[in-house]
Order: structure tokens, then sequence, then C-alpha cells
């Protein structure tokens, strides 16, 4: 897509703002949930290991209705679930 690489160093970022943002003093709600929308709309191209949960958790961070905290809570979940995979590949030759 559009050059695109599927890395996912471009949305650690974004999820390492929301992620500091438990009580709402850097970012808006709206803002959030368009920065979930965005990122769940790039998982089909992004090189990870287990989208299925990563898509979960982003369309959960995008819902209305959810505090800060659910929201930073979901961002802390997706970099856990990448830094496995990082830690996984660095570990192991094959990536495997």
């Amino acid at each position: 897509m559009f050059g695109f690489d599927g890395s996912t160093k471009a949305i650690v970022h974004f999820l390492e703002q929301i992620k500091e943002n438990k009580e709402g003093n850097k970012l808006t709600h709206k803002e959030v949930r368009a920065y979930g929308r965005l990122m769940l709309a790039l998982v089909p191209d992004l090189s990870v290991d287990r989208p299925e949960e990563i898509k979960c958790l982003l369309a959960a961070m995008s819902t209305a209705g959810l505090p800060h905290y659910d929201r930073s809570f979901a961002a802390e979940q997706i970099l856990e679930l990448l830094e496995e995979q990082m830690q996984r590949k660095s570990s192991c030759p094959d990536g495997f």
C-alpha cells in the first residue's frame, strides 16, 4: 500500500502517546478514537504475528464511551504484543 513496508515502528509512537494518556491530559477521546481507527485500517498491511488480537484492541480503543484509562490499557496491551514479537524475532534466527 503506497510503498508502506508493514513496519510497526510507525504506529508505536502513537500507541505510546495513547498509553501515557490515562487521564486525558494530552489527547481527547476524539483524537484517541481517530488514531485507533486509522491504525485499525493499517493492520492488514502490518507485519504482525497476532493481527486478530491487535484488531480487537484497536476496535475497542475506537469505540465510544470508554474512559481514557481503558484506551490507555488497550494501547499498552498492543505494545506488549509488538514487543513480544520483536523479542521472538531477535532471539530466533528464523523468527519463530
